[in-house]
């Protein structure tokens, strides 16, 4: 996401245009998880919103960025949590083990590989509370035969105007079960948004 990240205060104005709204309605169910005294790990915070919702609830935020622009803008809109400018592939070298109580990510995954994927899932598992919960909202390649179809058909245009956007793409996440179940975890609820082309995913050990 380039030119959006080069400037990130459009950032969210951006994404909520690319993904119809769906990415707003996902932060805000994510939010609703939290509650006070929780300790929340924002994984791919960008500029903060989420980060800030949940702690309007009374969680404790860190958030994890790799981009220092879109973290800047995260403190000024969330300052009350801390901060990690670090990749999510080097979350091994910073967080201890069992730390957090809600572990989130929105549209962060799709950004990775397979097999960044896999050993960002296999962190979090380590980090994560024995009876800890992750809420993760990305983009999905639907499973049902007419959604697939209105999601190709969807999605290349809007591939298009993201190119514009951003120079860049967007990659929806094909195995993440797989993956998911490779970690040692398991999904446990699943809530799909645009017909299928986005979903909230809870996932536990």
């Amino acid at each position: 996401m380039k030119i959006l990240e080069s400037r990130p205060e459009r950032y969210d104005l951006g994404m909520s245009l690319l993904t119809l709204g769906a990415l707003t309605k996902i932060k805000q169910q994510i939010a609703e998880h939290t509650h006070p005294g929780n300790r929340v790990l924002d994984l791919g915070c960008g500029t903060g919103t989420l980060a800030q919702m949940c702690i309007e609830r009374g969680a404790q935020v860190t958030g994890v960025d790799a981009n220092s622009g879109m973290l800047a803008v995260a403190k000024r809109n969330s300052p009350s949590a801390r901060y990690l400018n670090i990749s999510l592939s080097h979350l091994d070298d910073h967080l201890e083990d069992e730390s957090f109580d809600i572990i989130l990510s929105t549209l962060a995954f799709s950004e990775l590989t397979s097999a960044e994927r896999l050993h960002v899932l296999k962190q979090i598992k380590r980090i994560l509370k024995k009876e800890g919960k992750v809420l993760v909202g990305d983009e999905i390649i639907p499973e049902n035969f007419l959604a697939k179809c209105f999601y190709y058909a969807f999605m290349l245009p809007m591939r298009l105007l993201t190119w514009i956007m951003t120079q860049n793409t967007t990659h929806a996440i094909s195995n993440f079960d797989d993956e998911v179940r490779q970690a040692g975890m398991e999904i446990v609820n699943r809530k799909p948004f645009m017909l299928g082309m986005f979903i909230l995913l809870e996932i536990k050990k």
